[in-house]
């Protein structure tokens, strides 16, 4: 088998798992969906599992754990399109619907964790429901061999009738090396009810702290984010946040940052501790190390968990002064040349990093006594966000730009990343996180750095005419140009600007609506579209990196929290300032619950529109402390 190198923005190599199915069967002869279409896929499985099953469109799925099993439900070549999604809108159960012959076919499956003799066990559980529409008796399709009967099976299906046969399967072992349990075993832990019962109050009992979005005028993007964070759950390894588990099934070190921050923004800190001990396990790239005080930042703005940041603090003090030794001109300059966007260069988005990981320490050093520290990352702050304005006023002056470029020295056009249909361009306003949550530290901001956002987001959509009709598609990468895991995330920056703070809600509805590849499910670089994919919505054919794509769909949830909610650092809680106006007509309700605030408080809000004016009422808040962009 030959192995496909994916390439990310990240600059990550991993072998995709998905290839492995091709040599199966001729994909262009093969009569199931899962060989025709490998790349419309997505995941279900247990919190910390190790390989979750990697589930395809018509209901097949993938179990790795062991030697590989590839599971089918005997059905091949369904008629017209195939229905695919989350049942009850979010929960990990992924749900398929299609016809073939004058019969219906309903797949079910989701996992649920036993435990055996003191062994954890993750258990897989399929539903297979046959509807014969026809005017004959038909047999019951002859599923994998490997599927455990829960109940009893039909040799006939009977015109005019239906049959629901329940399955399951041994998936994982989270990481054990002990033996799975025996068929007798299995069907003794029961039915695909009752543990369909148990997964669902996991889940439910799992999202029940955290803050919640209970009313919005779209309500797809609230199974979205849920959806996002189980699978994030079901991702990770044991405490390892990893981005995905059909490619990128690791930790890298910016990708969980970015993780660990929207962890925060919902108030999850049950095991975050543990998690951001593996924040550096696999450095890549120096960004990590500069941002890396953000996430104790953020962290110690929300508990107010002084004793844990004092236990990290030569960490957080050490990545904090590398900036100043990775500065050019013996430390007087600007960042120095990385791979930060996958080609050498001095990019936009490493200045972006460094002075939000030095407004983030000094923060920190600030809030726990250390004054001299808190000086010294000020200083070095100002300093470098100096040469940053000088360097980018002479770029902007010589080349005559409007924008700001995503080099610190040449035009966009001019860089190794110059195709209209790389987002890379505005790399800086995502993935820096200084035009947004930098601000909310208190971080001063002037010159075209911050001026030029609106200007930017609008040279975006501009030379991306001829390859896009939506201004709020910002493109994607060599392993799929179509858009990204990421779009909504690039939305984050416009929120610090003035014309398009919108751009991250609008953003993530455009994925919604026309780039997933899995139910709630992205790549990191997606595929464009094709009209005669098997998927009864309009989606993209597949892409590259992992799918879901963690790293991406937690930026995606930031931003919408963001963009209702959001508190700086001062204690100023902002409201509405990324809701698109469009949404606040007459009846339009929005309501977060228990969203965290400083010093481990939590607060409600709801927006309503009464009399064609919106209502703001926050509960358990200081009411002067309200700033309102509605």
């Amino acid at each position: 088998m030959k192995k496909i190198p994916i390439f990310s923005l990240a600059g990550k190599i991993y072998f995709d798992t998905i290839n492995k199915l091709r040599v199966w069967g001729n994909p262009l002869k093969s009569g199931y969906a899962y060989r025709k279409y490998p790349e419309l896929t997505g995941v279900f499985g247990c919190e910390g599992d190790k390989d979750a099953p990697i589930a395809f469109i018509d209901g097949s799925y993938l179990l790795r754990d062991g030697k590989s099993r590839m599971i089918t439900f005997g059905v091949s070549c369904p008629e017209g399109k195939i229905k695919w999604y989350n049942k009850e809108g979010f929960l990990p159960c992924l749900v398929s619907e299609y016809s073939k012959n004058s019969v219906n076919y309903v797949i079910e499956n989701f996992a649920d964790k036993i435990s055996i003799n003191g062994k954890d066990f993750e258990i897989a559980y399929s539903r297979l429901s046959v509807e014969n529409k026809g005017n004959e008796a038909i047999g019951f399709p002859k599923v994998s061999r490997y599927l455990i009967p829960l109940t009893k099976v039909p040799d006939k299906v009977k015109n005019g009738e239906k049959a629901t046969v329940d399955f399951a399967v041994a998936a994982d072992r989270f990481g054990g090396d002990y033996s799975f349990p025996a068929r007798d075993e299995i069907i003794s832990c029961g039915g695909f009810d009752a543990h369909y019962d148990s997964m669902k109050k996991y889940w439910l009992d799992r999202l029940e702290p955290l803050a919640e979005i209970t009313e919005l005028p779209d309500k797809r993007l609230i199974d979205a984010y849920k959806a996002g964070y189980i699978y994030t759950m079901i991702c990770k390894d044991g405490n390892e946040l990893h981005v995905g588990e059909n490619g990128y099934d690791r930790v890298f070190d910016h990708d969980v940052i970015g993780i660990l921050n929207t962890l925060i923004l919902l108030g999850d800190f049950k095991d975050i501790e543990k998690y951001s001990e593996y924040i550096l396990k696999n450095v890549q790239y120096p960004d990590a190390r500069w941002k890396y005080s953000w996430f104790f930042a953020s962290y110690l703005q929300k508990t107010g968990n002084v004793n844990f940041i004092n236990e990290k603090f030569e960490d957080i003090k050490f990545n904090a002064h590398s900036i100043a030794e990775s500065r050019t001109e013996n430390g007087k300059g600007i960042m120095k040349k990385t791979m930060a966007i996958d080609s050498p260069g001095y990019w936009t988005i490493d200045n972006f990093s460094a002075l939000t990981g030095l407004i983030c320490y000094a923060y920190i050093c600030a809030k726990t006594g250390r004054q001299e520290e808190a000086e010294w990352a000020e200083k070095e702050y100002d300093d470098l966000l100096c040469q940053c304005d000088i360097k980018m006023r002479e770029t902007i002056d010589k080349y005559g730009l409007d924008y700001l470029p995503m080099s610190m020295e040449m035009p966009n056009g001019q860089t190794s990343r110059s195709d209209p249909r790389d987002a890379n361009r505005l790399s800086m306003f995502l993935f820096g996180r200084w035009s947004w949550d930098a601000y909310l530290f208190g971080g001063k901001q002037y010159g075209p750095l911050i001026e030029l956002i609106d200007a930017t987001y609008e040279h975006s959509a501009k030379i991306r005419e001829k390859v896009c009709d939506s201004f709020y598609n910002f493109g994607g990468y060599p392993h799929g140009y179509f858009c990204s895991a990421y779009n909504a995330g690039y939305g984050s920056a416009a929120l610090r600007g003035d014309k398009y703070r919108d751009t991250g809600i609008k953003a993530y509805q455009y994925m919604i609506d026309n780039a997933q590849s899995g139910p709630f499910s992205w790549w990191e670089g997606v595929k464009y579209p094709d009209s005669k994919s098997i998927w009864s919505i309009p989606h993209a054919s597949g892409g590259g990196g992992s799918c879901p794509h963690m790293w991406g769909q937690s930026t995606a949830s930031k931003v919408l929290f963001d963009s209702i909610i959001c508190e700086k650092a001062d204690g100023t809680l902002i409201i509405g300032r990324g809701i698109p106006k469009e949404w606040l007509t007459e009846g339009c309700r929005i309501q977060v619950r228990k969203y965290p605030v400083s010093g481990g408080k939590r607060v409600n809000l709801l927006i309503e529109v009464i009399e064609g004016k919106p209502k703001i009422t926050v509960e358990n808040f200081d009411k002067s402390k309200i700033q309102s962009e509605l």
